[in-house]
């Protein structure tokens, strides 16, 4: 595995605040040890630390063998990440969530035009069970803690899916919506479960993609690589941002803002190096494949929004504002994601 796969990192979207969520998602981050796909790279891992087991008695078979369980490791990872951003993304958890509480169920009638959705949590469910099943000598914590979210999904996708199919047959309109009636409570409970259950998985998640990518960071600034470690590094104190406000009162508290603004000033900082890094690369390549990769750029364009967004909400203290500024810091995510 070379220095410029190992460094690769992989970060997490965030969900709006919603009003079924009783605080703010927090963002997770993730050093990818490995390639994108970790299905594709899982059994080459894998075969590493095999390779390894016949002279593992030597100095130089036990690093390899740690950096190939280092590597199933960030696999697993990077695949839990991309997993929960599908869980909380367009038509995920929260999405679906929210759409289910306006409905309101215990308010309508037979008469009522109900809309219901299983949205796109089966996807997501998906993922995290291909993830569980990648081999890795990762924290247990964290593979507890999936079990935990993966049961919690499972039972709540069999009631969707069931209560789907009753909605989208009208069959409410022959029981004057007795069962809907009836499976509402049940089906809130599940969906507040799964959604702590994914709070929870988040915040382990978060735990491990600090401290690796906390290593990350390290090995690109000891490379001279300091384009893409200015890069990780806005990104991370963009992260800082979004993890200020907590909950509503926070997006009131005026202390918060002096945070804040140090924040901001500490990000511009870093973005204004950053800028100068990317344009001195571009001066110096020699050729169009030498260019430094667009997605410095755009990343950082979209953390010039999320300052932007951020001052919009010192000004309103609204939480439309604070949304705003979690869609910028996701695009600058996703655009991050594409620096290889």
């Amino acid at each position: 595995m070379n220095e410029k796969t190992k460094d690769r990192m992989r970060f997490a979207t965030l969900s709006c605040r919603h009003a079924l969520m009783g605080s703010l998602l927090a963002s997770a981050v993730l050093l990818a040890a490995c390639e994108k796909n970790p299905a594709e790279t899982a059994a080459a891992a894998n075969e590493a630390v095999a390779l390894a087991q016949p002279a593992a008695g030597s100095a130089a078979a036990k690093a390899e063998s740690a950096e190939a369980a280092d590597e199933q490791t960030g696999l697993k990872l990077n695949g839990y990440t991309e997993a929960y951003n599908k869980l909380i993304g367009t038509f995920g958890l929260p999405e679906t969530y929210e759409s289910y509480l306006k409905a309101n169920i215990a308010k309508q009638t037979a008469k009522s035009s109900i809309s219901f959705t299983n949205g796109w949590i089966e996807d997501a469910l998906n993922m995290f069970k291909k993830a569980r099943a990648l081999p890795s000598t990762g924290p247990q914590a964290l593979e507890q803690s999936a079990d935990t979210l993966i049961a919690a999904l499972d039972k709540l996708l069999v009631q969707l899916k069931a209560l789907d199919l009753y909605y989208k047959s009208k069959a409410y309109k022959a029981d004057n919506l007795a069962r809907g009636k009836k499976e509402d409570a049940s089906l809130r409970a599940s969906f507040e479960a799964s959604t702590a259950a994914m709070t929870a998985f988040n915040d382990v998640l978060r735990q491990e993609q600090k401290k690796r990518g906390a290593e990350a960071l390290a090995r690109l600034k000891a490379s001279g690589d300091m384009l893409s470690y200015n890069s990780k590094v806005a990104l991370g104190k963009g992260e800082e941002l979004i993890n200020l406000f907590q909950n509503e009162r926070d997006m009131k508290n005026a202390a918060k803002y002096v945070e804040g603004d140090a924040l901001v000033a500490d990000l511009e900082k870093t973005l204004a190096e950053q800028r100068a890094l990317y344009a001195a690369a571009k001066d110096k390549a020699k050729d169009k494949e030498a260019q430094p990769e667009y997605g410095h750029e755009s990343m950082a364009s979209s953390l010039v929004s999320l300052v932007g967004a951020y001052r919009g909400l010192k000004q309103s203290r609204q939480i439309k504002d604070y949304d705003e500024m979690i869609k910028e810091y996701n695009r600058a995510v996703e655009n991050a994601n594409d620096i290889n």
